[in-house]
């Protein structure tokens, strides 16, 4: 059986690398085509665009594929409807919103730190794109990245080598943003490795409220939505330094080293999932 899962996390990682980097955003980074303006209104043809826009839901769309290929057409429904269950229960409602909050503040409290004064009016301008989000943001991502992989990966690995494996896979899909013209990473000139430092620790937090709410991937769903928002509302209100860049990632890298630490604190049975997804006990 770990034999079986790891071949079919393996193959999900790498057609979802492959498409990134060969087929959708990879041919558009190499030649420096424009695509969407997210920072300084780069406008690209309409073929870069789409281009642009299926690559982002590789992930999804693949985790979605290959579920109907091993696990057939009702565990492929069952998984389309695991995104919006909503009932996770107050509880994980407010942690999800609060660890959102969480990077707000610290990033705010960097860049005032550089003596810079944060614009908050970019929160009620934001708030239109809070909807749409929902479907560019987590939808188009986490029925692979945790719909599939990481409810694999947690059948044959503990968590905290399932965060790791997924957070450096995942930031590695995100490569050819930081070449592409138009897009945060390349207009910012972020650095690489301190974004691949943010993401994998903030797959630590994925992955433990993904366990106590029973793998409920609708927490995953919201948290990457929220998440996304408020790091647009933040990055929206800032003018970016060298002294933001290279801090930006401490804040992910603290909560998730605090995650980290949880998970592996976790019982053994709070970890283990049977091949329908519901807890099973260690023999």
């Amino acid at each position: 059986m770990k034999n079986k899962e790891l071949k079919e996390v393996t193959i999900f990682f790498i057609t979802t690398i492959f498409l990134s980097l060969f087929v959708f955003w990879g041919p558009i980074a190499l030649f420096k085509v424009p695509t969407i303006g997210f920072s300084r209104g780069a406008t690209g043809p309409v073929w870069a665009i789409i281009l642009f826009i299926i690559g982002g839901f590789v992930p999804s769309i693949t985790g979605i594929i290959l579920t109907l290929v091993y696990d057939g057409k009702k565990q492929a429904k069952l998984l389309l409807r695991k995104a919006f269950q909503v009932r996770i229960g107050f509880k994980w409602f407010v942690i999800i919103i609060l660890a959102a909050i969480y990077f707000a503040v610290s990033w705010i409290v960097i860049y005032t730190a550089s003596g810079e004064n944060f614009n908050y009016s970019k929160i009620l301008t934001l708030l239109p794109t809070i909807f749409p989000l929902f479907i560019l943001g987590p939808l188009s991502e986490e029925y692979g990245w945790r719909g599939f992989a990481l409810k694999r990966l947690l059948r044959v690995v503990n968590p905290n080598i399932a965060s790791l494996v997924i957070g450096l896979v995942w930031s590695l899909w995100h490569l050819p943003l930081f070449y592409i013209v138009g897009t945060n990473q390349y207009e910012y000139n972020l650095s690489f490795p301190a974004f691949m430092i943010s993401v994998t620790s903030i797959s630590f937090i994925y992955t433990y409220i993904y366990i106590k709410t029973n793998q409920n991937l609708f927490t995953a769903v919201f948290f990457h939505w929220v998440y996304t928002f408020v790091s647009d509302v933040v990055y929206s209100g800032i003018v970016r330094s060298k002294f933001f860049n290279s801090l930006e990632f401490l804040p992910a890298l603290l909560i998730g080293l605090v995650f980290a630490f949880m998970l592996h604190k976790l019982h053994p049975v709070e970890n283990t999932f049977n091949v329908n997804g519901t807890i099973e006990e260690k023999v």
